[in-house]
């Protein structure tokens, strides 16, 4: 009874009969919320530090691949130049091998002129060795 005469002005008493201005009840249940608070913001704190390690190894990662990424377009590239040089090589040897092929028919086509006149010539000096004798 006296502790509701006493609730009606907003004063309680606890357990060890002491005067409050708060319901102890609720000062226990505050008392609850902020230990809870206080592990949340710990665990909170945790997940961070957590997060940002995450975060500071997949930069890293992305780093790698990103290096590995250039490497591998660098040695691409490096494979396409030195394919279309090799083109261009093959081209200029076939040139070269054409060049060479038609200096070697009109070589022939010389060599086979010059033999008929050496036949022609030495046919004319038989004959007149014959004539003169």
């Amino acid at each position: 009874m006296v502790e509701e005469a006493f609730a009606s002005f907003g004063l309680f008493i606890d357990d060890e009969n002491k005067i409050r201005l708060i319901d102890p009840e609720k000062v226990t249940d505050s008392a609850e919320l902020r230990d809870e608070c206080k592990d949340f913001i710990e665990n909170v704190l945790e997940f961070k530090k957590i997060v940002d390690t995450l975060i500071e190894k997949t930069e890293e990662y992305s780093k790698h691949v990103e290096q590995a990424r250039l490497k591998s377009i660098g040695a691409k590239n490096m494979l396409k130049s030195v394919s279309k040089y090799r083109e261009f090589e093959k081209q200029q040897l076939q040139a070269l091998i054409k060049e060479k092929m038609i200096e070697l028919d009109r070589l022939r086509s010389e060599y086979e002129s010059l033999q008929k006149t050496e036949r022609e010539q030495s046919e004319k000096i038989e004959h007149l060795s014959l004539k003169a004798a």
